[in-house]
């Protein structure tokens, strides 16, 4: 299966990712806007927040791999507090924080570097059983193919306690953040589930 790189992927993608044993991830398709592969969304008081890392963007088409993060002055220190306002009292931001912390505030030059860091992470909490694998040329589109699905929209699932569930509807397929906030290590069941 061949996936988009993420940052901070959606429980869906992780979730699919998870239904695999072995997943390509595409550092040379062509860089697409506006997608997961530098947004993401997270639940704070207000509802959603959609966190995007900011691109340098070139004027010919760019691979994936060669996109670097912008020169946007503390976008990492602005996300860092966003998912601290939004997840400080989660159940196991304590168990995480430094973590994503060290990820926020040292971020690499590449987004794909970025973000594979971010899915290590999401790998190593819940020992998620897939192997990832990134791609040294183009694979071309086939019909079993994850890099044009859209990650982002509400799906149906298993509902968890959020934290700011007292005054909030239940929000489906947020970033994978919430769910390794809100439910720690046991989030591993509902994504195997």
């Amino acid at each position: 299966m061949i996936f988009p790189t993420a940052y901070f992927p959606s429980i869906h993608y992780v979730k699919e990712l998870c239904r695999h044993q072995t997943v390509w991830i595409d550092h040379h398709e062509h860089w697409i806007k506006q997608s997961i592969r530098n947004r993401c969304e997270i639940l704070g008081s207000e509802g959603i927040l959609r966190l995007t890392v900011p691109i340098s963007h070139q004027l010919e088409k760019q691979s994936v791999g060669d996109v670097r993060i912008g020169d946007e002055p503390l976008w990492g220190i602005k996300h860092w507090r966003a998912i601290k306002t939004a997840y400080g009292k989660s159940p196991y931001f304590d168990f995480y924080d430094r973590e994503i912390e060290a990820i926020l505030l040292n971020p690499p030059h590449e987004i794909s570097v970025l973000n594979a860091q971010i899915l290590q992470l999401f790998i190593e909490a819940w020992e998620l059983p897939v192997s990832i694998r990134y791609s040294n040329e183009f694979k071309p589109y086939e019909d079993i193919d994850f890099r044009q699905t859209d990650w982002l929209t509400r799906k149906s699932f298993k509902e968890y306690q959020q934290v700011f569930s007292y005054q909030t509807p239940f929000m489906s397929n947020l970033s994978a953040l919430d769910l390794l906030m809100c439910e720690g290590p046991m989030g591993r069941l509902f994504l195997l589930d």
